[in-house]
């Protein structure tokens, strides 16, 4: 019986042993996963820090891309419109010098008529007086001949 004692004795005790190195396992592990869990947790807010940095970097590069994008979209719409104003300008030009030649021209040409015509009434003015001094003086076929010449 001795024998049985002693050896539920050393069972016992192993087995307190075993309970211990279990609770001191335990015990670690739990220490470690607490560890482990601040250092997530420490990652977690650097990473949301690196991560809204990273955010306000983009959004500051998205508003510079922005700000440069419609300073060239505005500079080049100025352009265009330069462009657009200076050949409608040109081409206006265009119109209303063929419109000022093309008034000058009539006018160049009604001058010429006019003065065509007030020399042909003077010359016509003048056969007719002459024509009636040559009928009241007996020539009046001659003159009649001369007039139609003219015309």
């Amino acid at each position: 019986m001795f024998d049985f004692l002693s050896k539920e004795l050393v069972r016992l005790q192993e087995e307190r042993k075993i309970h211990a190195f279990v609770m001191l396992a335990e015990r670690q592990r739990r220490m470690r996963e607490a560890e482990e869990s601040g250092r997530r947790q420490l990652e977690e807010r650097q990473q949301e820090k690196y991560l809204n940095v990273m955010f306000q970097v983009v959004k500051v590069h998205q508003s510079t891309i922005d700000s440069y994008l419609e300073d060239i979209i505005l500079s080049s719409m100025e352009n265009t419109a330069e462009e657009q104003a200076r050949e409608e300008i040109q081409r206006m030009a265009v119109e209303i010098n063929d419109i000022a030649y093309e008034m000058e021209s009539r006018y160049v040409i009604k001058w010429h008529i006019r003065g065509w015509l007030q020399q042909f009434r003077t010359c016509l003015t003048i056969c007719i007086c002459g024509y009636m001094y040559n009928l009241r003086h007996g020539k009046g076929r001659a003159i009649l001949f001369t007039i139609t010449s003219l015309v």
